[in-house]
Formats: structure tokens, C-alpha cells, sequence
């Protein structure tokens, strides 16, 4: 039931648009920690020429390199109404990770972006699960010996030939123990 004052949506985004809003709200959130500081404005959407002033790691050099990576990179962007020609401005969000996490810094004044992070940090191993088999696991004879009975259908024919078909560092069960093993799963009823 809706009370008069709630009203339930469900929207679809797909990914792009969804991760273009989230980046959107972060630079937006930054952009008004800035404000609040009262420093210098910085605008939501920006010329190439802008983006060469700010020399952002991983933009290209020249206006035009950028207005190339923009076009290649489909970032989202409006006419200039300011200048004459083909001049686009191009939204925060579209730049690339690198140069939109400086920018973000910058807004924030926090310290640099250095280059990419190449070591991970010493992290100790998650601890080893117990080893013991637990009780619906099968001992590793158990697959030989199985494809063994499927070639040779005679338990005994198997049985004498399971010696030679165990992997490295299996040792042979007892008769007695083979037999528990087998009938506890149901492999025979003898």
C-alpha cells in the first residue's frame, strides 16, 4: 500500500550514463567544498584550451590532441557560444580517470596524483581452509578406482589394478577401508 505521500519508481540507466552521474556528483561535491572555501570558481564544463592550461596527466598536450581524445572518447559536450567555429566544451566527467581524479584533487587541494600505483601493499594470506575431507568427500583413490570399474565393470579386476593407477603420493586404502568408503557412497552394495 502508498501512503498520499509516497510514490515508488524504478528507473533503468545503463552503465555509461549511471557511471557518468556518479562522476558527475563527485566533481559537484568537490566543486562545492571549493565554493564553500570561497577560492577561485571552477566551471562544470571546459574548453580544450582550458584543459591545456591545467596540464591534466594523461590529456594531451595541444588543444587540438585533446579535441581528437575527446572526439575518439566520445566525452559528452557543448557548444562554445562564446567562440566562433567548430569549439566545443567538454564535461568534467568525461575526462579520463587519471586526469578527472587530479582535477578533483586540485579542487580539493589535496596533494598530487603521482603515476600509477605498481606495488600492492603487504597483505598477509587469507588463512588456509582446513584440509581434512569432510564427510562427503571422497578419498583420491576413489576416481581410479571408478574408472577403473567403468572400463573393466569387475570390482576385483579393478581393485588389482588400482595399485598401478593411483597419482604420486596416494597410498592404497585396506580392503576393510574401501569397502566402508564404497558402500558409504553408494558405489556398491557388497
Amino acid at each position: 500500500m502508498f501512503s498520499e505521500n509516497e510514490l515508488d519508481l524504478t528507473v533503468q540507466v545503463n552503465a555509461a550514463e549511471w557511471a557518468y552521474n556518479q562522476r558527475r556528483t563527485l566533481y559537484l561535491e568537490a566543486l562545492l567544498v571549493r565554493l564553500l572555501r570561497d577560492e577561485n570558481n571552477f566551471e562544470e564544463w571546459l574548453s580544450a584550451d582550458d584543459l591545456v592550461t591545467l596540464r591534466l596527466p594523461g590529456l594531451p598536450a595541444s588543444a587540438a590532441g585533446i579535441t581528437r581524445k575527446a572526439t575518439a572518447g566520445k566525452w559528452r559536450r557543448q557548444r562554445d557560444r562564446n567562440l566562433k567555429g567548430r569549439r566545443f566544451r567538454y564535461h568534467v566527467a568525461s575526462l579520463p580517470a587519471r586526469a578527472f581524479d587530479t582535477l578533483l584533487s586540485r579542487l580539493l587541494d589535496l596533494p598530487e596524483v603521482e603515476g600509477e600505483v605498481l606495488a600492492f601493499p603487504d597483505i598477509q594470506p587469507p588463512p588456509m581452509p582446513d584440509q581434512r575431507p569432510t564427510a562427503l568427500t571422497a578419498p583420491p583413490w576413489v576416481l581410479p578406482l571408478m574408472r577403473l570399474m567403468k572400463n573393466d565393470s569387475d570390482l576385483a579386476a579393478a581393485w588389482r589394478d588400482l595399485p598401478h593407477s593411483l597419482p604420486p603420493g596416494v597410498e592404497l586404502p585396506t580392503v576393510e577401508e574401501a569397502a566402508m568408503v564404497l558402500v558409504r557412497f553408494g558405489l556398491t552394495d557388497r
